[in-house]
């Protein structure tokens, strides 16, 4: 029916276009006005026609053209079928005149508002004015001589009478045609609402549906809608029931059987109804063949190939976003799983950790005796290998924080040269005999406002990083420098470095870049990402500059603390000296007793 309906439409276009044709043969030929009116008549409608199908197959590029091509070609037809009539019937002067008046003013406001030749473009209150006041006018220019000539053919001879009525008829079935296709726009434009809620509705159900059960009752709600059915039943591939409306579960499930197999929508009749009322649409999940099953109700007694294609695409929409509600449900649950176990493990390794580290340190001071050279290079071996598993235990135990939201900061005024130092001295183990640690530092404090052991974290994770992908040795820098409103400490090595299509990845969890250069690097990817992570919750981040071969830089960048508003002393007034009077030889006199 879909695939028929273009065909149709080149039909009456040609066929008026041939008619607007021979017309014009004719009057070539006699030269008569009333032939002419009709030649121009066919002509435009068998124009307006053909321009009206061109536009969709040039994908609407040429449309605000084309549009305003058909918009004086469609009224041209109008204005001409009435000088046709008036070749008849004669037309009053004032009525020719306001008709063109009319006819001229409509096609300019649509110009002028320019009304939209797409179906996907929702017009404008303006332009649908505009577009009901063109057919309006049109259609009263045909309009009038269908009665006029009806009116005419009243009391006249029979051939005069059937001549008249025919002209009539041919008026009233172009009416008709217009009318169809003003029809067809109408409701499209009172169903355009309606399309963009389901836009909207499918744009939800794919990306934002919190779980499968609220999902599938969203998709059940518009599977109605869409279909005017009266029940509708949604079926997961183990044969739960996900959303139901109208349906009882046996129902839905003996529905939901015909789709086992898989294979195009089938069109069912249920038990006594003599007509196909029940549409059954396999949902292909990844789980096993689903089923969404719907039932008509006493508004749409049956149901037809139309709301078979029209469900078609929304049951593969509803697919995707089922499949997708349990992807991240077993994601989610995989990250749980994660967490869980990061937390589990780190807080199991704290305790044999802090023996080992109790045990190497009692060794070193030679509470067990004194080692021999192999035992002392055995004890550095050691107590390296105990840093590393003390970093790697604090990333542990940091990242499972941060993901469930329980890494709180302790912020304080702090100064990073101090912080490096440290840094410096805890990674210092893992450094071999080719590796030089160097550390610069401006002689004024750098001072930032953070949680000193998070602050140190990220440095060590930095460092760390530098010494183990130098698997040659070379020199591991650390800088701190302060800008006008910011705090910076860059790590730079020597080392291996790192490809540029692979920056993007680096600070991903869990994400260890692989090849030939760094199969030997130990880890759990999990450094990185969560130094990022600390340094924005303290309102900086982390950048790299990195080439293959050549060494890399990473820069934390942190945001200088505001310095502290320096008091003023109150101002003591200090008491006025004692004054000194110098007495005169007169105010002696005076200040004697008589």
């Amino acid at each position: 029916m879909t695939g028929a309906l273009p065909i149709v439409q080149a039909v009456v276009s040609l066929s008026f276009l041939a008619l607007g044709l021979s017309t014009v043969i004719d009057w070539l030929r006699r030269r008569e006005r009333s032939i002419g009116y009709l030649a121009l008549a066919l002509g435009t409608l068998g124009l307006t026609s053909i321009l009206g199908q061109l536009n969709p197959l040039t994908h609407y590029r040429l449309g605000t053209l084309i549009g305003d091509i058909t918009l004086v070609l469609l009224m041209t037809s109008g204005y001409a079928l009435l000088l046709f009539r008036d070749s008849f019937i004669p037309l009053s002067r004032q009525l020719r005149i306001g008709a063109l008046i009319l006819c001229v003013g409509t096609t300019a406001a649509a110009l002028v508002v320019m009304v939209p030749v797409s179906p996907n473009v929702r017009p404008t209150t303006l332009q649908s004015a505009a577009t009901i006041a063109l057919v309006l006018v049109w259609t009263a220019c045909v309009t009038e001589p269908i009665v006029r000539l009806w009116a005419a053919s009243r009391g006249r001879p029979a051939v005069q009478r059937a001549r008249l009525r025919a002209l009539g008829g041919g008026y009233s079935a172009i009416v008709v045609i217009l009318l169809v296709a003003v029809f067809s726009w109408l409701r499209r434009l009172w169903r355009q609402a309606e399309e963009d809620q389901l836009r909207d509705a499918v744009h939800d159900l794919v990306l934002f549906s919190p779980d499968r059960p609220t999902l599938a009752k969203r998709a059940a709600d518009w599977g109605l809608r869409l279909v005017g059915a009266d029940g509708i039943g949604i079926v997961d591939a183990n044969g739960d029931i996900l959303a139901l409306r109208g349906l009882s579960d046996e129902s839905a499930r003996q529905l939901a059987a015909h789709a086992a197999g898989g294979g195009p929508p089938q069109l069912l009749a249920t038990s006594g109804s003599a007509r196909e009322n029940a549409i059954v649409l396999p949902l292909p999940l990844d789980a096993g063949m689903g089923a969404m099953v719907l039932v008509s109700g006493p508004y749409t007694p049956f149901f037809g190939t139309d709301e078979v294609s029209r469900l078609r695409g929304y049951a593969a929409n509803i697919t995707a976003a089922l499949d997708r509600a349990r992807v991240t449900e077993r994601l989610a649950a995989l990250e749980k799983t994660k967490s869980q176990f990061l937390n589990l493990a780190s807080h199991e390794l704290r305790s044999p950790l802090g023996v080992i580290n109790g045990y190497l340190s009692m060794l070193e001071q030679g509470v067990f005796g004194q080692l021999t050279e192999s035992g002392v290079r055995a004890l550095e071996v050691l107590k390296a290998k105990t840093v590393e598993m003390n970093l790697l235990v604090a990333q542990m135990l940091d990242a499972a924080r941060l993901e469930d939201g329980r890494l709180a900061l302790k912020r304080d005024r702090l100064d990073l040269r101090d912080i490096a130092q440290d840094a410096m001295e805890v990674v210092r183990p893992l450094a071999g005999a080719d590796h030089q640690l160097s550390l610069e530092m401006p002689p004024r404090a750098v001072t930032v406002f953070g949680d000193v052991g998070r602050i140190l974290t990220i440095i060590s994770n930095l460092l760390e990083n530098a010494i183990k992908y130098s698997p040659q040795g070379g020199t591991v820098l650390c800088v701190v420098s302060a800008a006008e409103h910011a705090a910076s400490v860059s790590v730079v090595d020597t080392g291996i470095g790192i490809a540029r299509e692979d920056l993007p990845r680096l600070f991903n969890r869990f994400e260890r870049i692989q090849n030939v250069r760094t199969s030997h690097v130990a880890g759990t990817g999990l450094g990185l990402y969560l130094s990022r992570e600390l340094a924005r919750q303290h309102g900086g981040d982390i950048q790299v500059e990195s080439r293959p071969g050549a060494g890399s830089r990473f820069t934390l960048t942190l945001p200088l603390a505001a310095p502290i508003a320096e008091t003023e002393a109150p101002v003591v007034a200090e008491p006025e000296p004692p004054r000194l009077h110098v007495l005169t030889p007169d105010a002696e006199s005076e200040s004697q007793p008589a």
